[in-house]
């Protein structure tokens, strides 16, 4: 990599939390930054290092054109505009990650990257793994798409870097080369941004592009999707590969038997732990169990680490997270579901309690006919939000009883007076959460506050 005494110019696109670490990284190793953000209000806490040019204009294709390399915030697109110089003239545009892995790779002690992607799921997993590895005494840093970005988390003496990595962070990576890699599921998700379903999976599968026959990859082994994409890519996977599943036996894998999490890599298997020490609940929990389990060991944490980190780990915020009991009914914050595939795992894991639902928000393209029979099922009440709530009620005008409401507190009020002692409701919602909040955070953190002042 160029350094700072020879200063080259790095553009940067979009100045959100990837964005800010970015330039922050750069400027403070003598790099000259140009800083693009169109929108104004990005960026005011750059204003004054060394070397940053802070862009709001319309315009900045010509500028980062003339840049050496562009690193993208995964929020902006290949296709956006003002890439379209840059990428003509073979400008290499990559992201945060990317240069986090160059960083390291080029210093005196190279650290382990382990990268877990999926469409649900890899937020518990990543997390899992980092306790695991930092439990075994391993100096850990955590992060990516979830968490602190990539560059934020840079320092010398790391020995691991556990990244949780979205699709929009897998278009940019081109020498990315995790020495653990995991595909936790997949279904559809993001389908505003990619040309079809094989386009978004064909983007996941890019996490294992790189590694080699010393690496490891973790797959899930229930998933029929991810099993085929496997079969028909088998003599491309160079890395020795590790199945989980909750549904079967495995040999050489990770699986869930008599509930009890079960390691069998070796001839005998052996007992990680019971299900009922888990704290965190549902059988897509008993999955991302094995997951990280299986990616951990293979990482270098120790079997103890692992079995202590999953019998104490209580989940993550705004996933499956229990608020409140108000007059008999459990109030869930599960605000990270943030599409089909999430609601699905979520509403399965209270299989004898009615749900009052509360979902909606902006669409992302999904078909959600796959939750028509579980709404039936498991679903007395649907309270629909947002900009999504039309095109919603229409799809489930048959599956149950639905209510709209205008903003949350309003859905947390009409939830309470449908509940009945011994339900649930569950802020679930399928949908992004950009037409009525920051982010899914701010979404389930005002269902919190809703809930908890009932």
């Amino acid at each position: 990599m160029t350094s700072p005494q020879n200063i080259a110019l790095v553009g940067t696109v979009g100045l959100g939390r990837s964005g800010i670490a970015a330039v922050q990284f750069l400027a403070a190793r003598g790099y000259g930054v140009l800083a693009w953000d169109r929108d104004k209000s990005k960026g005011s806490e750059l204003t004054n290092l060394p070397g940053v040019e802070l862009d709001h204009s319309c315009d900045p294709a010509e500028k980062l054109s003339r840049c050496q390399t562009v690193l993208l915030s995964p929020g902006v697109p290949r296709s956006h505009p003002c890439l379209k110089l840059a990428l003509d003239k073979n400008i290499p545009v990559i992201n945060d990650v990317e240069w986090l892995y160059r960083h390291s790779r080029n210093s005196v002690n190279p650290a382990d990257f382990i990268a877990i992607t999926g469409t649900n799921g890899k937020s518990t997993v990543t997390t899992l793994v980092g306790l695991m590895l930092e439990k075994a005494k391993l100096k850990t840093k955590t992060g990516g798409n979830l968490g602190q970005a990539a560059l934020s988390l840079w320092q010398d003496d790391v020995e691991k870097y556990v990244l949780e990595l979205s699709s929009f962070q897998l278009e940019s990576l081109p020498d990315f080369h995790p020495q653990t890699a995991a595909l936790l599921n997949i279904s559809p998700d993001h389908l505003d941004r990619y040309k079809s379903f094989e386009d978004y999976l064909d983007t996941k599968l890019n996490i294992f592009a790189n590694q080699s026959r010393q690496d490891h990859a973790v797959l899930n082994g229930d998933d029929p999707t991810l099993l085929a994409a496997y079969n028909a890519l088998d003599k491309n996977f160079k890395a020795k590969i590790t199945f989980f599943s909750t549904q079967r036996e495995i040999n050489g894998g990770f699986y869930l038997k008599d509930g009890q999490l079960i390691d069998h890599r070796e001839t005998s298997r052996r007992v990680l732990l019971d299900c009922q020490k888990l704290k965190i609940t549902g059988i897509h929990n008993q999955a991302n169990a094995l997951a990280a389990a299986a990616i951990a060991l293979a990482a270098g944490a120790s079997s103890r680490a692992v079995t202590e980190t999953l019998a104490t780990f209580p989940g993550l915020d705004h996933r499956m997270e229990w608020v409140k009991t108000v007059d008999g009914v459990d109030y869930y914050n599960d605000s990270k579901g943030t599409n089909v595939g999430a609601v699905l795992e979520s509403l399965v894991s209270f299989p004898n309690q009615q749900l009052v639902l509360i979902a909606g928000g902006r669409d992302k393209n999904s078909d959600f006919t796959p939750l028509k029979g579980l709404l039936k099922q498991h679903v007395s009440h649907l309270i629909l939000i947002g900009e999504a709530a039309q095109d919603m009620a229409q799809t489930f005008s048959n599956a149950t009883n639905i209510q709209k409401a205008g903003s949350m507190a309003d859905a947390v009020s009409t939830a309470r007076q449908l509940a009945k002692p011994g339900g649930v409701v569950l802020l679930s919602p399928a949908c992004s959460s950009f037409d009525m909040f920051n982010n899914f955070e701010d979404r389930g953190d005002i269902f919190r506050k809703a809930v908890n002042e009932l």
